[in-house]
């Protein structure tokens, strides 16, 4: 059940849909020989800016959209704010980020492969403007934020819930520094 590099890398090339450009752009050797896992990742990555390179940017655009709305539709449309899967939330600046990169030909670079970090590449790339930047991130930075405290508060949920006066609502505001819940709910409506 495994493919040799040779192989994978081939497949990404020639084979691979826009919806696994998006996954593997950002791809990682995480065990075994990571001299090769290096290689194969280069390789890989190579590969998926090639393919993207290649493909209409409008096509490009479209197939982001449909799979980040896939991903809303199916887990982010129940009832009350999911801050991740929902509408205004983190994939949502995770499939930016990830689109711009295959559009414009940015792949990852060093280490830190962050959704914080490609968007700072993506500004300094000339990408994104410094307005479109500075939203992104605030934005990020937030949701990254509440999603580390509602963890903690409520475990793996990345919904909020729905009464203003739920007990996790006023204990998330306090601990991401908010006034109350209202203020809360306002700054993630405005992000």
């Amino acid at each position: 059940l495994a493919s040799s590099s040779r192989a994978f890398v081939e497949y990404v090339r020639g084979r691979a849909g826009v919806w696994e450009w998006l996954a593997h752009v950002k791809l990682r050797a995480v065990g075994g020989d990571q001299e090769f896992g290096r290689l194969v990742e280069s390789r890989a990555r190579a590969a998926v800016h090639e393919g993207a390179a290649g493909t209409d940017a409008a096509l490009l655009a479209a197939e982001t959209r449909r799979v980040r709305e896939r991903l809303e539709r199916e887990k982010g449309a129940a009832r009350g704010t999911d801050i991740k899967y929902g509408a205004g939330g983190m994939l949502d600046v995770y499939f930016t980020a990830r689109y711009l990169q295959l559009r414009y030909g940015l792949p990852d670079a060093g280490e830190d492969r962050s959704t914080g970090a490609t968007l700072a590449r993506l500004r300094e790339a000339g990408s994104l403007s410094e307005e479109e930047y500075e939203a992104l991130r605030e934005g990020y930075v937030l949701l990254r934020r509440l999603d580390h405290e509602l963890r903690l508060l409520a475990g793996r949920s990345t919904r909020l819930p729905a009464a203003p006066d739920h007990p996790v609502l006023r204990d998330l505001a306090r601990r991401a520094r908010f006034g109350s819940p209202a203020e809360l709910t306002q700054e993630l409506a405005a992000r």
